[in-house]
């Protein structure tokens, strides 16, 4: 497809945009010179869906802080319509990331373009032409596109570990802007506050075969499958917005169980047979729901024993997998399949996103030192893709040492998920090919 699309919303009148532009100060130096909050009540936005930047769509006033429900989907042949529903704020800018069975080195380069192209107008100044596309469609579009390469990209290298024949299906996700929202005594929007960015991927589906149709072999190669596309959900927001200064931290379900470990709590293997520990367990009444449903269905749900705190953020991860097959969903508190990560510059992209197109020349030289760090995190993934395009040449261990090597500037804190929990070796068998070699070895004999 190679085409970016996106959800987001701009001032519905001038008197909007003056209102938001009143809560600006007069001179912008620094990140820190923005506000966090503002009033909702008193503007009105227009959501707008765009492709490559030109609207398509837009909707009915709104007021910033409102809650609106999305669907995004596909039809394939022979099934009905994929979709998933989730809600949006207006406010947010939403980049919508499709996977068409793997994305090309050629649309992460088209990204790169578009960035250096930005980079270069902003480095003279010539900020006045600029729209929030430019700046912040491409840099989300480049962390979910980023996203949906890198675990196709692993995955390959695993299967070849593994003895197992992958492809991967259409899939599709989002990365986003994020705010929450206070609210009056009648549910209306009171004040808006900028959180960070979250990254939902609600379709990630592949198909699977072990050659020697090894049952052991082709279910342990699913379940890492999914702890490793869940660790990207928060190592790869949080390189993008990494900077000399300022090291971003953000959570996943493979990281909040880590972190939870480290904490001493407890990791329970939920299932029917053990149901009620579910009362041990502390955690916010939305994903409770979702646990209990999931056992009532005979699913398996690994979770922590009690909420933590990562960056401002606060809530759980969990699992949901069918034992049969090993696959299923990574949750965070608040429902989104994937991951949250907060840092001071993601701050100009909240206020860029929901300005006119005419009105981003203003944060000038605020954003030019997050560009420069982005850029040297885009050449990292066309790295990986390219290397990944070569792999099918190379002896399945060169080829995961390879992408170890490569890899290891992804993630700052690999040995310590490695020393603190053992069960999230699965996914961090991706980072060492003795690991690897070890496990595939495990599942071979298993088949004996």
């Amino acid at each position: 497809m190679g085409k970016d699309i996106a959800l987001s919303f701009r001032p519905a009148t001038p008197a909007d945009e003056a209102t938001l532009e009143s809560y600006l100060p007069d001179t912008i130096t620094s990140v820190e010179d923005l506000p966090n909050t503002l009033p909702a009540g008193s503007i009105n936005m227009i959501g707008e869906l765009t492709v490559d930047g030109q609207v398509i769509y837009s909707t009915p006033e709104v007021t910033l802080g409102e809650s609106l429900k999305t669907r995004i989907g596909y039809s394939a042949p022979y099934y009905s319509l994929r979709h998933a529903e989730n809600t949006i704020t207006a406010g947010q800018y939403q980049a919508i990331g499709i996977d068409m069975q793997g994305v090309s080195p050629q649309q992460l380069e088209a990204l790169q373009a578009k960035l250096e192209e930005t980079q270069a107008k902003l480095e003279a100044n010539n900020t006045q032409s600029l729209t929030k596309h430019d700046v912040v469609g491409n840099i989300l579009q480049a962390g979910i596109q980023g996203y949906m390469a890198m675990t196709y990209a692993t995955d390959r290298i695993a299967a070849q570990a593994a003895n197992v024949v992958y492809y991967r299906q259409p899939g599709f996700g989002t990365f986003s802007t994020e705010m929450s929202v206070s609210y009056l005594l009648l549910g209306v929007p009171k004040d808006v506050r900028f959180t960070g960015v979250v990254m939902d991927v609600d379709q990630l589906q592949n198909n699977v075969e072990e050659k020697q149709n090894c049952y052991e072999g082709w279910l342990a190669f699913n379940r890492a499958s999914g702890m490793r596309s869940s660790a990207y959900e928060h190592q790869i927001p949080e390189q993008l917005f990494s900077t000399e200064t300022e090291q971003a931290e953000g959570v996943s379900t493979a990281k909040a169980l880590a972190i939870a470990m480290a904490q001493g709590q407890r990791i329970y293997t939920l299932t029917s047979a053990n149901a009620s520990q579910l009362n041990n367990i502390t955690i916010d009444d939305g994903s409770r729901s979702a646990i209990q449903q999931a056992l009532v269905q005979g699913l398996e749900v690994t979770v922590h024993q009690s909420p933590i705190t990562v960056n401002g953020w606060t809530g759980s991860g969990y699992s949901i997998i069918d034992p049969e097959y090993g696959v299923g969903v990574y949750h965070i508190s608040g429902g989104m399949s994937g991951g949250w990560v907060s840092s001071d510059p993601i701050k100009i992209l909240d206020w860029i996103g929901i300005v006119s197109e005419g009105f981003v020349g203003i944060f000038g030289q605020a954003f030019s030192k997050a560009i420069v760090e982005l850029k040297g995190v885009i050449e990292k993934i066309i790295t990986y893709i390219s290397l990944i395009t070569n792999c099918d040449q190379l002896h399945a261990t060169a080829a995961i040492s390879s992408i170890a090597f490569v890899a290891s500037g992804l993630t700052s804190i690999v040995g310590v998920y490695t020393l603190i929990n053992p069960f999230l070796g699965l996914f961090m068998a991706i980072f060492s090919a003795a690991i690897m070699k070890s496990l595939t070895d495990g599942w071979t004999a298993s088949c004996r």
